[in-house]
């Protein structure tokens, strides 16, 4: 099973040696020797005040941060976990990743979601009630600016004519594309565009609340990927094979053996993907972090 590991970002404001170019490097050695597949950042650009004081967490650009890690790497995997869609323009948007893929000799792995804080999309100038629309337009529009030939397209806020985007992403046609959300939507977006499935973590008390699905448990997990296959099959599409499931944060042997409990459960569904929030306030933290999880679940799990 390959392993994404969440950069441990995890509060307001954040530890400020994990804002440190060298920890962020030193982290990234650390996964790459270790085997994990991947090094992962989030996208908040403008988080509001109240959203960071009751649980949120700050962020730095998730695609600068993963070019830091890419010199320091030469085979970890570079994932956004996930990058808000709506608030980018498509073009600028192409342009960033396919400029981060050629660098790091093909490695991004790009996690998009339709975001979720309203405030956010405010300050970015974005209408909320568009998201979804914006999602899908981009979502159709990113692979013929990928393709390096000329593009012409009217969008809601954007006319393209004869628009071509260079350099081409280092990777066939383009990064490989995952979906982040547990929605009806969802699920129809990756059946449609082939792309990977990020299930999100979602507790039954708030599923109404945030209109989706509840994930709590790899029993949710077995009846959603049961859904999703329900959807490819009418669709007459392949059934989604890139799925990755996020394992609950642990930070001692008790969480350690659960996180591998579970892997070894969602193993058996199919999935071969699995994500982690790395957790420590300081670089030494963090890296012996790495160690002791490796050690305790990356290094006993299934084979993919």
């Amino acid at each position: 099973m390959k392993v994404a590991y969440g950069y441990p970002l995890l509060s307001a404001p954040p530890a400020p040696e994990l804002l440190e170019g060298a920890t962020l490097a030193a982290v990234a050695r650390d996964l790459e020797a270790a085997g994990y597949a991947a090094i992962a950042l989030t996208d908040h650009p403008a988080p509001p005040e109240r959203w960071r004081r009751a649980g949120g967490h700050d962020a730095v650009d998730p695609f600068v941060g993963l070019s830091y890690a890419a010199a320091a790497t030469s085979r970890l995997r570079l994932l956004t976990y996930l990058v808000v869609l709506p608030y980018r323009n498509p073009f600028l948007l192409a342009k960033t990743v396919a400029s981060l893929d050629v660098l790091s000799g093909g490695r991004v792995e790009l996690g998009l979601g339709a975001g979720y804080l309203r405030r956010e999309f405010a300050a970015l100038g974005i209408d909320f009630d568009e998201r979804n629309a914006l999602f899908d337009e981009a979502l159709d529009i990113l692979p013929r600016i990928w393709s390096g030939e000329p593009v012409s397209a009217d969008g809601r806020h954007f006319q393209a004519d004869g628009i071509a985007s260079v350099p081409r992403p280092r990777q066939h046609p383009h990064p490989p594309l995952w979906l982040g959300g547990n929605s009806s939507l969802t699920r129809r977006r990756v059946v449609e565009h082939g792309t990977g499935w990020l299930p999100l973590p979602n507790a039954r008390s708030s599923a109404h609340v945030l209109r989706s699905p509840a994930l709590e448990t790899v029993d949710d997990l077995a009846d959603l990927l049961a859904d999703l296959r329900s959807r490819a099959e009418r669709a007459g599409r392949p059934a989604p094979t890139r799925v990755m499931y996020f394992l609950a944060d642990a930070d001692d042997d008790d969480g350690f053996r659960r996180q591998l409990e579970a892997a070894k459960q969602v193993a058996d569904l199919g999935v071969e993907w699995l994500f982690v929030n790395g957790r420590g306030r300081t670089a030494q933290e963090a890296r012996d972090w790495i160690a002791r999880h490796h050690a305790a679940v990356v290094d006993r799990l299934p084979a993919s």
